[in-house]
């Protein structure tokens, strides 16, 4: 009880906050599709850097619509509004749609993400976790076809939400030729009399972790992985449209436990609930020792031009490159203790001790200053 209401009122404060960012989010409606469930408590809400796509009517890949955000704010913002700039006004007025030439506007256009409406199709996607009676582990099968799901090692996406667990591979390149097997779960497949798989050529669109309930609000996110028979292996909080933090990972280990599931059997990726710094790796590779040479006026001063050496420019890595893997029975521990600290305050007390002048930290001053 200690750590679910003192998690629940840490993440309704943070969502507040996001909340009150979305008057500086200039030229666009946030839909108020992205708090619907929060009062059942599904308090993860999408983060405001995918504000942009939901917002869209089109569900357009929001890292190319950000592009275009930038470009219309250096403009000046026509139109007042983004998207009456991108996709109407100015058309309307004679003048051409707006095309960059670093992101083409066919390409903007086509590169879409699956937003589902339907609460049927939403419900396509559950499935079921059965605690195996030998050793406690999670089971996880499709709750339509009763088939355990094999995820492979690059796992699945799942969504928590209303105490059900929905699942699906995550579809990041768009455009492509699909080759599916009958036998798939979760996937749009063609199949002859014979119950032949076939090759489908329709182009697929981007499924996120947004796409299982068109943008609203759910309970934990994150991706899975299962073994050859459909036992879960490791979980991680890994959604860059709800940014899991450690209530996400509370609420689906506390859904774990509660279906009877050993949390041992599993292990959690900690390195974002640590704060564990992701390893940089350099663009175009050598190790990123090498510099280059940039002919850079803004940086030259009164001297005018001049060669200047800078670093290379580096990218980070995947998250999957940097885990930091701990028990799940751990993980839950250690955010069930963490929640009782701050609860009893011994964080804020901390933070008063730091406040101290160093040559005075004596164990008599502390206790002191906390008292």
């Amino acid at each position: 009880t200690t750590t679910t209401t003192t998690t629940t009122t840490t993440t309704v404060a943070a969502q507040t906050n996001t909340n009150n960012e979305a008057a500086d989010f200039r030229g666009i409606r946030l839909p108020e599709i992205t708090k619907r469930g929060v009062a059942r408590g599904n308090y993860a809400q999408l983060h405001r850097k995918a504000w942009l796509e939901v917002s869209d009517k089109h569900h357009r890949y929001g890292k190319n619509l950000r592009m275009y955000y930038k470009h219309w704010e250096s403009l000046g913002h026509p139109y007042h509004m983004f998207f009456d700039w991108l996709d109407a006004k100015g058309e309307a007025q004679g003048t051409e749609l707006p095309n960059l030439p670093e992101l083409p506007r066919s390409v903007l256009d086509s590169d879409t993400v699956q937003y589902i409406a339907d609460p049927g199709i939403s419900a396509s996607y559950a499935l079921d976790i059965v605690a195996d009676p030998t050793d406690g582990s999670a089971f996880v099968i499709d709750r339509r076809s009763q088939t355990p799901i094999c995820t492979g090692k690059e796992g699945w996406i799942f969504v928590l939400r209303d105490h059900v667990f929905y699942g699906s591979q995550k579809v990041i390149a768009p455009n492509k030729v699909v080759e599916t097997s009958s036998s798939s779960a979760n996937s749009n497949t063609n199949a002859d009399e014979n119950n032949n798989a076939t090759t489908t050529t329709k182009p697929r669109q981007r499924f996120h972790h947004s796409s299982f309930f068109g943008g609203k609000a759910v309970a934990s996110a994150g991706i899975f992985l299962t073994d050859d028979q459909g036992h879960l292996t490791h979980l991680y909080p890994h959604s860059g449209h709800y940014r899991p933090g450690e209530a996400h990972v509370q609420r689906v280990l506390f859904f774990m436990q509660q279906l009877g599931v050993e949390l041992s059997t599993f292990v959690v990726d900690m390195q974002q609930l640590f704060k564990v710094s992701r390893k940089f790796a350099p663009k175009g590779g050598n190790n990123g020792n090498d510099t280059a040479v940039a002919d850079n006026k803004e940086n030259t001063g009164v001297l005018g031009k001049q060669q200047t050496t800078v670093p290379q420019q580096t990218k980070k890595a995947k998250k999957t490159d940097c885990l930091h893997l701990m028990c799940g029975l751990e993980t839950a521990c250690f955010l069930a203790h963490k929640a009782l600290m701050i609860e009893r305050g011994v964080f804020h007390q901390i933070h008063k001790i730091r406040r101290i002048a160093p040559d005075a930290r004596s164990v008599r001053n502390i206790l002191n200053h906390v008292n």
